[in-house]
């Protein structure tokens, strides 16, 4: 289970309510536009963490490798209702207060003092989801882990949106109430978040379509060409860190021909992964060239 799904969901929902009493005070089109956004990270991850739960159930007659691609599902669900709840409310918002500007409140020191509570709990948040995927390489390398890294993006929009809520909060502070401004600021809000929604949502259809781990396929290649084995390497991704390997073996090559010596290859292959690159394979499965009756591979 990622603790930074938990944390998220405890300090949003501290979030949405501090950004939520500023909307109330204030009337601001983008205090209005974050308290949305915030109310959607906390359903968000409430359904990652659903996908979490789920995710955990082992391998049974319907699922024989487990039911660890749930969480795939789940994410893509939440990278849905982000587009329609948080980009789209906060989009119509936005321009219907820009084409119809209504009386904003000055913001006040407390609800500055609200967003700068705000910018703290959700850096603090942000770093423990950072930590979680690897560090910013692991951004790169570990995009299988799809909800934490929907925590990840969720929190770096999230604290985008409190700095230009700041930037709105001084120029109330500097010149006075822009409801102009504050409306423009609303709508970029919902752009990003719309841009981060489709990004999440291309990467966990991806996943849901049995696709490979590319990475994991050239170093299985690597180690058995290591052992002799020439072969052409394919896997399936089932979970974060969890796939199934299918191995086949190149015309010519006799490395291999009992059932004994390529089980305990494929064993040799798992262990491997896991220690090197913390992967685990569920299963490695072979196939060898036909031998016809004149000795020939074919």
């Amino acid at each position: 289970m990622s603790s930074s799904v938990s944390i998220s969901i405890a300090t949003n929902t501290a979030i949405a309510a501090s950004k939520g009493f500023g909307w109330l005070v204030t009337g601001s089109p983008t205090l209005f536009a974050e308290t949305i956004h915030s109310i959607a990270d906390v359903s968000n991850q409430i359904l990652l963490r659903v996908g979490e739960v789920r995710g955990r159930g082992g391998p049974d007659a319907l699922h024989p490798f487990g039911r660890g691609q749930e969480k795939y599902f789940w994410a893509l669900v939440s990278a849905v209702s982000v587009f329609f709840v948080g980009c789209g409310i906060n989009i119509y918002h936005g321009v219907h207060a820009l084409l119809q500007p209504g009386t904003v409140e000055p913001f006040t020191a407390l609800v500055l003092g609200l967003l700068l509570f705000a910018l703290v709990l959700e850096s603090m948040t942000f770093v423990v989801a950072v930590r979680e995927i690897g560090g910013w390489k692991g951004l790169i390398t570990n995009r299988n882990n799809t909800t934490v890294l929907a925590v990840v993006l969720e929190d770096a929009v999230a604290l985008f949106g409190i700095l230009l809520t700041l930037l709105v909060a001084g120029v109330s502070f500097a010149v006075g109430p822009r409801p102009e401004f504050d409306a423009i600021v609303a709508i970029v809000v919902g752009v990003m978040l719309g841009g981060m929604a489709l990004f999440l949502a291309g990467l966990n259809r991806r996943l849901l379509i049995d696709t490979a781990d590319v990475a994991l396929d050239r170093a299985a290649a690597g180690f058995l060409a290591a052992q002799g084995v020439a072969a052409d390497v394919s896997s399936i991704v089932l979970d974060a860190d969890r796939s199934v390997v299918f191995v086949r073996v190149r015309p010519g090559d006799a490395a291999l021909r009992d059932a004994a010596a390529s089980y305990a290859l494929g064993e040799a292959l798992k262990a491997h992964a896991r220690t090197a690159y913390g992967k685990t394979i569920d299963a490695v499965y072979w196939k060898f060239p036909i031998v016809s009756e004149g000795g020939a591979p074919r």
